[in-house]
């Protein structure tokens, strides 16, 4: 008997030892990853005659992140980078195209740790909105980068805004 429950003592001692040692290890993975949390958020503001997109991004995340410097900066747009519908269709847009080569390290701006980045961005001009009052819904897919050395398309992460529904009169 007592043989039987020194074995078994020695079993629980082991599997003890075992999962204290496949804690360590889980904690030693978690210390090597960086925490990465990055959010886009959109507000729309609506004056008599413009339509005023606010772009938050937030970087919870231990490292700096790299967003579309467009997006960061910009005050117009160079390329449709917001999706806009009405409930029946989308709205096209009409702004200026700027043909240029892949965008590479200039064109994105850091984000650094635990930040918040804001932009305010007029669309007026820049989508065919409908004469009198209409909803719209507007949608942001929210790309960014962990590293500025690899610029191609599959290192690009996306966050997605939530939606943001608003109503704007015309012309």
């Amino acid at each position: 008997m007592h043989v039987e429950r020194s074995k078994a003592l020695r079993i629980k001692q082991t599997m003890v030892a075992c999962a204290l040692a496949l804690a360590g290890l889980m904690g030693a993975v978690k210390a090597v990853e960086a925490k990465v949390d990055v959010s886009h958020r959109l507000e729309v503001e609506t004056g008599a005659h413009s339509v005023k997109v606010r772009v938050l991004i937030e970087n919870r995340g231990d490292t700096p992140v790299w967003i579309p410097r467009e997006i960061a900066l910009g005050d117009d747009l160079s390329a449709p980078r917001f999706l806009l519908r009405t409930r029946e269709d989308d709205v096209a847009y009409t702004g200026r195209m700027v043909k240029r080569a892949a965008p590479g390290p200039a064109d994105y701006l850091e984000v650094k740790p635990q930040t918040t980045h804001l932009n305010t961005i007029d669309i007026t001009d820049a989508y065919a909105f409908k004469p009198g009052k209409h909803s719209y819904e507007i949608q942001y897919a929210g790309p960014w980068l962990t590293s500025l050395g690899r610029l191609d398309a599959a290192s690009i992460k996306q966050s997605p805004a939530i939606p943001v529904k608003f109503s704007f009169t015309g012309r």
